[in-house]
């Protein structure tokens, strides 16, 4: 090992031999802080744009903040309400709810984006640590493309259950990788503890615990302690909903979503375009996509091939977990009926954990010469944020719109009214959530409760289930002085013609016209009972 131009030098491990650690250069961490922050300004910049704080930019924010809310207030989710996700966000959300006591719900939402940000931040310095032993041109892969990966990035502008399963995935993954190989004893069980948590903010996460399982069969004492640390993980958060409301919590978060998934299954082409940012292009052809897609898996099955070639002894766990990880994740997104942007956020760690892990293989003789690939990484990077944030400014006119929806809202319903809603994120950002007085419904997901209540089949419900849901909604109109509806309705409510005749008959239209409806549903606006 020698010192030069303020860099610590070290040898490569010899051929044949497994990789394990080795002393990391500081450079490596100079890479890691440059990348974490440049994560940081793009995540943090979305929410100084208007309408991204306070405002209304997404449906499933409003239901993971509104269930903490509901919590916190001493409704029970599974049980008083449902809620489709496991309680793992719940409890993680729950201070950010207490505090929204005092701030009120729009800030408490405002708080919870700020901690997304940071928690997908962090992301980008856990991937460096996680292969910072194999130098910094495989640390300035991994962080650099993570820092600008589109579906992070949309996943990241507000409280969206990835972020937090990518960072305690990684959490997980750096205790249980020492190096390549794998390690034993405490760090195996907290990296169990840290994949079971993770599980239990959403359930995709035990797919990379699966991985890692794998890697583990054939070491049955390793394997114990990592299933018991992920039991304990997994456990902790789940268990006291599940004595609270067993049938609840597995229909909600198991039987529903399950049958869901099953409905059908959409053409992989879009997915895959999307996990690879050729999204971004809109105006590339279908073929072209295909091209590229196959161009990117030949250049990283290239890469291991050179690694192979220079000598190094591959397949090492770490590598194995990348690889399968993301065949794995990649495999489980394209499975369900349903797909939205923000999902492609958990394929992002291991898409840059498979680019980055081969050039770290193949370390140049000099670190002067890692400069090279580097800016290459830094050119692709500069054209991905370039290309998401054209897109991204082509919303600003819908969010501008959104904001002043809310703050109309403001001057419209009197502080701590009874309101009831099919958009949780409408009444989250106006600051009437929380009713003064009880006896309010406590819904606050519209459509999972549709979900729940077909068993996860809202577009092949039996006329039996229709019913159940529609005698829901009476019950729950009958309880309202007001109701806020977005545009768009019939996805969340059943508009039968007796529904639709008791709404009108015993509602008016008050303001926030939105949108129109259908010729049978109503607009999209407040109503105040009349």
């Amino acid at each position: 090992m020698a010192t030069r131009y303020g860099i610590t030098m070290t040898r490569a491990p010899e051929a044949g031999l497994p990789l394990g650690r080795v002393e990391t250069p500081r450079l490596v961490y100079a890479v890691i802080a440059v990348c974490t922050a440049a994560a940081a300004f793009l995540r943090f910049y979305q929410l100084t744009r208007p309408g991204y704080l306070l405002g209304v930019t997404e449906y499933d924010d409003g239901v993971q903040f509104g269930d903490a809310v509901r919590l916190v207030s001493g409704v029970v989710p599974y049980r008083d309400f449902v809620a489709m996700q496991p309680p793992g966000s719940i409890v993680l959300m729950a201070p950010v709810a207490l505090l929204a006591k005092v701030t009120g719900s729009a800030w408490g939402l405002a708080i919870a984006r700020l901690l997304t940000a940071a928690a997908d931040t962090a992301c980008v310095a856990l991937l460096g640590l996680l292969v910072r032993h194999r130098g910094p041109v495989a640390a300035g892969i991994a962080c650099g493309i993570y820092a600008v990966y589109p579906d992070a990035l949309v996943a990241a502008h507000t409280l969206l259950l990835e972020p937090w399963v990518n960072l305690f995935c990684l959490i997980g993954a750096l205790l249980v990788f020492d190096g390549d190989r794998l390690t034993d004893g405490r760090r195996l069980a907290w990296g169990g503890v840290a994949f079971g948590f993770a599980a239990a903010v959403k359930l995709w996460a035990l797919v990379p615990l699966a991985v890692i399982g794998l890697l583990l069969l054939r070491r049955p004492r390793r394997l114990g302690l990592l299933a018991g640390g992920a039991v304990a993980g997994l456990g902790a958060p789940v268990l006291p909903f599940l004595a609270l409301a067993p049938a609840g919590l597995v229909n909600d978060v198991v039987t529903s979503q399950f049958a869901r998934a099953n409905v059908a299954h959409p053409p992989p082409l879009p997915r895959l375009t999307n996990l690879a940012g050729l999204s971004l292009f809109p105006h590339l052809s279908s073929r072209l996509s295909v091209l590229l897609l196959l161009a990117v898996a030949v250049i990283v099955a290239l890469g291991y091939l050179a690694a192979c070639w220079a000598g190094a002894r591959l397949p090492a766990a770490l590598d194995c977990y990348a690889l399968i990880g993301l065949a794995a994740v990649t495999g489980m997104l394209l499975w369900p009926y349903g797909y939205f942007t923000h999902y492609g956020a958990v394929a992002g760690p291991f898409i840059a954990l498979v680019l980055a892990l081969p050039a770290g293989l193949l370390r140049p003789a000099e670190h002067r010469l890692q400069i090279v690939p580097l800016l290459a990484v830094c050119a692709v990077a500069a054209v991905l944020v370039t290309a998401l944030g054209l897109r991204q400014f082509g919303t600003e006119t819908r969010l501008h719109g959104w904001t002043s929806l809310a703050a109309r809202a403001d001057r419209l319903i009197p502080p701590g009214a009874c309101v009831l809603t099919n958009d949780s994120s409408l009444t989250v950002s106006a600051g009437r959530f929380v009713p003064a007085t009880p006896g309010c419904p406590a819904l606050v997901d519209a459509y999972g409760t549709l979900l729940a209540m077909t068993d996860g089949r809202k577009l092949l419900a039996s006329p039996r289930e229709v019913r159940s849901v529609t005698a829901l909604w009476s019950a729950e109109f009958a309880r309202a002085p007001y109701v806020w509806l977005e545009t768009g309705s019939q996805g969340q409510i059943p508009w039968t013609a007796s529904l639709y005749h008791y709404f009108t008959d015993h509602f008016r239209l008050l303001g926030l016209v939105n949108g129109p409806g259908a010729h049978d549903v109503p607009k999209g606006g407040l109503y105040v009972r009349r």
